[in-house]
């Protein structure tokens, strides 16, 4: 699903990442854990392209990074669900409109899009805010909304930038709850950035079950 080999990355004089390596099977659940500062987020944009490393080797859905071309990119980022860090809502669109949007950059038909937008609002419990406005909903219902949207175009992988960090201890298991259900449900592959190093921990107790695998990424280097 996901192979990372070698990769190495810098913005102009500043190193984020050396030498990274890590892999991500198909239908896994990771966390990636580091401070603020670690290289997270840079690490998820590489995943889906919005960044190039400076060298190294990534390949992910079975697509080698390297060899996508500007027409063959929304593609492949059509497999991959995203939830950023601030959900990345479009406050002058309703709930509703939110969700739509990706269904019409893909060409879904209309009827087929209302269909999936319906039904993703009722599963995540948002169905009576589909008029409102991402400003005039809850924190929690912002970040339900964001998973939404990362999941109305079916994607294979799910990359989650510190998707809970806003969200008090409760919420947060209830959200990865949610992550997890997703993983188990329809064998979606997820990856969570996270700067708490005990949220993996926190959860497993919550569940009481096993920890779910983490990679640690400090000062530029996963281990």
């Amino acid at each position: 699903m996901i192979q990372c080999h070698q990769v190495n990355f810098s913005y102009e004089n500043l190193s984020v990442l050396e030498r990274a390596s890590f892999r991500i099977e198909r239908g896994e659940f990771a966390f990636i854990v580091g401070e603020s500062g670690a290289g997270k987020t840079t690490l998820l944009k590489l995943l889906y392209r919005e960044l190039v490393p400076v060298t190294g080797h990534l390949n992910v859905l079975g697509q080698a990074l390297s060899e996508l071309t500007p027409a063959t990119l929304p593609n492949f980022r059509q497999k991959i669900g995203i939830v950023f860090q601030d959900c990345k809502l479009l406050n002058t669109k309703t709930v509703e409109k939110n969700l739509e949007l990706p269904q019409k950059i893909i060409g879904a038909h209309p009827a087929v899009a209302r269909e999936n937008v319906s039904k993703l609002l009722y599963q995540m419990g948002l169905t009576h805010r589909r008029d409102a406005h991402p400003t005039h909903i809850s924190e929690n219902e912002k970040h339900r909304l964001a998973i939404a949207r990362a999941l109305i175009n079916k994607p294979l992988l799910l990359l989650a930038d510190q998707p809970t960090d806003t969200l008090d201890p409760k919420l947060a298991l209830e959200m990865l709850a949610l992550f997890d259900a997703l993983n188990t449900q329809v064998h979606l592959t997820v990856l969570i950035a996270t700067a708490d190093p005990e949220l993996p921990q926190k959860y497993a107790r919550y569940r009481n079950s096993t920890p779910k695998r983490i990679i640690h990424l400090k000062d530029g280097h996963i281990y």
